[in-house]
């Protein structure tokens, strides 16, 4: 991995104390920005976080760009923004990118509480950090190392609404009642999860988060809304994976997906929750549900390939997406 910053140390911004508050007690933020062939959208990125009213006290740029041109446009990008670093990623899929940034954010530690990860095509509200700020510092102390905020939809119809979402039975995002998933794209995790609980990086991509918030709601964190932290998908549905098709009609990212919903599914109920019978159910279900998906787009022929991209298997190694593995 290279690493490349402006200055000799990473230099966290500074913070201002709330009125009558205690620096030390304020949360700070964190960014990990992950970028791939994008070089325009990642400078929108940071010029976008430059013109934050509540500035974060580090950000990194992880960049899995295979093309040396590119990531040298990236780097020169990363340089036009004093304090923020450029890491070279590894390229092995988005949640090994945000396990190198975030990494990298833990040695951070006595600057930032808080860690935010943002894609490079999408930009927070002006006051995204600072919202985030306010909510907290609303909180019981001892709950803010606990909780993890989320706002609304970045795109779609239902721009900025905020209502609690959870995981269905088959691993499909829904409505629920109390929030179990966040809106990855506005959100904001204790930096501390990440000592125990990094990405599982056996999910390439897809609802990765979902699975990363499982696991934290375990270890006693509660998810919370924040309606006032929003951000704007510049590209949705435009991102590489769906730009590359395969032969049979797919596109890479639905692959990645489905695969991702299958691994997902057996962690949660095989590893996660230990319910064996659960676990047989979500099986039946899942291939019934991915047979009807690819028959009707004349893809039977990817049902092996998913399984196979899925890594599955896997799911169930000891350690897996957790900071000792």
């Amino acid at each position: 991995m290279t690493t490349h910053t402006n200055t000799s140390e990473v230099p966290p911004h500074e913070i201002a104390p709330a009125p009558g508050g205690d620096a030390a007690a304020q949360p700070a933020f964190a960014v990990c920005i992950t970028t791939m062939n994008r070089v325009e959208r990642l400078e929108a990125c940071l010029a976008n976080l430059d013109r934050c009213t509540l500035r974060p006290a580090v950000v990194f740029v992880s960049d899995d760009s295979p093309d040396p041109a590119v990531r040298a446009a990236n780097q020169a990008a990363v340089a036009a923004h004093p304090g923020v670093v450029y890491l070279t990623g590894p390229r092995r899929g988005v949640c090994a990118n945000r396990n190198n940034a975030v990494q990298r954010c833990l040695e951070q530690a006595p600057y930032c509480s808080h860690v935010s990860f943002v894609d490079d095509d999408v930009l927070v509200d002006a006051d995204f950090f600072e919202q985030a700020s306010v909510h907290l510092l609303k909180l019981p102390e001892a709950r803010r190392p606990l909780t993890i905020l989320t706002g609304g939809a970045s795109s779609g119809p239902y721009l900025h609404q905020c209502w609690p979402l959870r995981l269905s039975f088959a691993c499909y995002f829904t409505r629920g009642e109390v929030p179990q998933c966040v809106n990855m794209h506005c959100s904001m995790f204790p930096l501390a999860l990440f000592t125990r609980d990094l990405w599982d990086e056996n999910i390439f991509f897809g609802t990765e988060d979902a699975e990363l918030c499982l696991r934290a709601l375990r270890h006693g964190y509660t998810i919370e809304l924040e309606p006032g932290m929003r951000s704007l998908d510049t590209m949705p549905g435009g991102g590489v994976l769906n730009a590359t098709k395969i032969t049979t009609g797919l596109t890479r990212y639905q692959v990645c997906c489905e695969a991702a919903r299958l691994y997902i599914g057996v962690k949660r109920y095989g590893v996660i929750e230990r319910a064996p019978l659960r676990f047989a159910a979500f099986l039946v279900i899942y291939f019934g549900h991915l047979t009807l998906y690819l028959a009707k787009r004349g893809a039977l022929s990817q049902i092996l390939p998913i399984v196979r991209t899925s890594k599955a298997w896997r799911a169930c190694l000891p350690g897996a997406g957790t900071a000792a593995h």
